[in-house]
């Protein structure tokens, strides 16, 4: 039977895993239909799907007993994986729309992945208005990087209408699957070790001491509405603009699209807080997470470095507001590539030190905060994409919540749109919907503002 090894660094995930905080990931995939498609066509292609076995790795993995308590969990090959119980075809309550479906996706993203058998789940879910059906994938954070959930499922997609057949994606190895063989875990345990070595070298090497103790003790955040203790119940919503609205806010503005969209997080946020009188007096934090990789292929999958960005949400004129969104993330990312190559990664796992300590049971209540929500943005690709004939209309990352942190807004670019999803904590952001509405609205408020700007030059 073969034995793999998860990385250390994406075995985290599996140690930070409780009744609360499920640390699976998540992607909403929604198609058209193809044209004069058969009443039978989506139970013809789950018929298909079914007769592709599980056979390529991780989806044929699961986790080994005795490897659970150790310091780098161990995978086995599942015997006999159950695709029924892995793969399943739903269909959603009439009418079918987009409020039917975040119910549907809330659900099932709730509940954690069953740590006995290999850890994901896909879902085909069709009655979605419009003649359109749903993938809902499912995949355990320690197999795959939140960064890369989403070019994940496009890796089972086709950019022709004419393909068909299609293998499902547990018929495909996993692009960048976390896992080692097993005669590498002297080097994956040493790697802890030159961690810890390259850790005390990184005050030497930051530019200076107060930059150093910026990088490992950074200022705390507001107390909010969003960091309170949350439960395993989990709501979800969606957002999608055209990206060419965006660009064309962030040309008239000088700034960058993912600027524009932290602005229009921010925006949201403080509209959202304001209406429960619930707006800290301080700016909010967000935590940005980049993927090592653009300092260099080396770094594991997994491995994400998390910028903090003050939203500006304590300030009222919008476009001050939009300045000090730009000048926060320019401060950091200039922070950031200061730091040589070999420094990049313990700065990653010492930076969050306090993040990982608000996560242990006894002592996380007593830890502060160090951002309030998370927001991410993904590229995705600028092509159209088919599975079986259907084309994609929309994908939308669906984030894991740490404890303390009940918010997540993640984008990720496709064909000309931009998908944005909102995960957050189902008793703590009841009104979650909102959230995506007043990011629309920011938007439109933002367009008139230029507009009347270029209007009066």
């Amino acid at each position: 039977m073969k034995t793999t090894l998860l990385k250390p660094v994406d075995a985290t995930w599996l140690f930070l895993e409780t009744a609360d905080t499920p640390m699976h990931v998540g992607v909403l995939a929604i198609f058209y239909k193809p044209r004069n498609a058969a009443p039978d066509y989506l139970r013809n292609m789950a018929a298909r799907m079914r007769e592709f076995k599980v056979c390529s790795e991780p989806w044929n993995m699961r986790l080994s007993g005795e490897g659970l308590t150790g310091m780098v969990p161990r995978m086995v090959e599942a015997r006999d994986v159950e695709l029924s119980y892995h793969f399943q075809h739903s269909a959603l309550p009439e009418p079918g729309g987009e409020r039917e479906l975040g119910v549907m996706v809330s659900r099932l993203h709730s509940p954690a992945l069953d740590r006995n058998r290999p850890l994901w789940e896909f879902h085909l879910i069709e009655g979605l208005e419009r003649d359109r059906f749903a993938f809902y994938v499912k995949i355990h954070h320690a197999l795959v990087s939140f960064l890369d959930s989403v070019p994940t499922i496009l890796s089972m997609l086709a950019d022709s209408a004419r393909q068909r057949n299609m293998p499902p994606l547990w018929a495909q190895p996993l692009p960048g699957a976390a896992l080692d063989d097993p005669e590498e875990s002297s080097g994956a345990l040493a790697s802890l070790a030159s961690l810890g070595r390259a850790g005390v070298g990184l005050l030497r090497a930051s530019v200076s001491p107060s930059k150093a103790r910026g990088f490992l003790l950074p200022r705390g955040v507001p107390r909010s509405t969003l960091n309170r203790a949350i439960n395993q119940q989990r709501r979800f919503a969606t957002q999608q603009f055209e990206q060419a609205r965006i660009e064309r806010i962030a040309a008239a503005t000088s700034s960058t699209v993912n600027e524009v969209l932290t602005y229009l997080c921010a925006t949201s946020l403080r509209r959202f807080f304001k209406e429960y009188n619930a707006l800290p007096d301080e700016s909010l934090v967000g935590l940005i997470p980049v993927s090592l990789r653009e300092r260099g292929s080396q770094n594991a999958a997994n491995a994400l470095a998390g910028i903090r960005v003050e939203l500006g949400t304590n300030i009222g004129d919008p476009l001050a507001r939009l300045a000090a969104v730009k000048k926060s993330i320019k401060v950091v990312r200039d922070d950031r590539n200061s730091l040589p190559e070999e420094a990049v990664t313990p700065y990653v796992l010492l930076r969050a030190a306090p993040m990982f300590a608000s996560q242990l049971p006894a002592v996380g209540r007593f830890v502060p905060p160090v951002f309030n929500l998370k927001i991410s943005n993904v590229q995705g690709t600028d092509s159209p994409m088919y599975f079986d004939g259907a084309r994609l209309d929309a994908i939308y990352p669906i984030s894991q919540l740490l404890q303390y942190g009940a918010l997540s807004i993640d984008c990720v670019s496709y064909a000309g749109t931009l998908n944005i999803g909102f995960t957050g904590a189902r008793d703590t952001l009841p009104h979650l919907q909102r959230l995506a509405v007043y990011v629309g609205r920011a938007l439109d408020d933002l367009e008139q503002l230029v507009q009347s700007a270029e209007d009066a030059a």
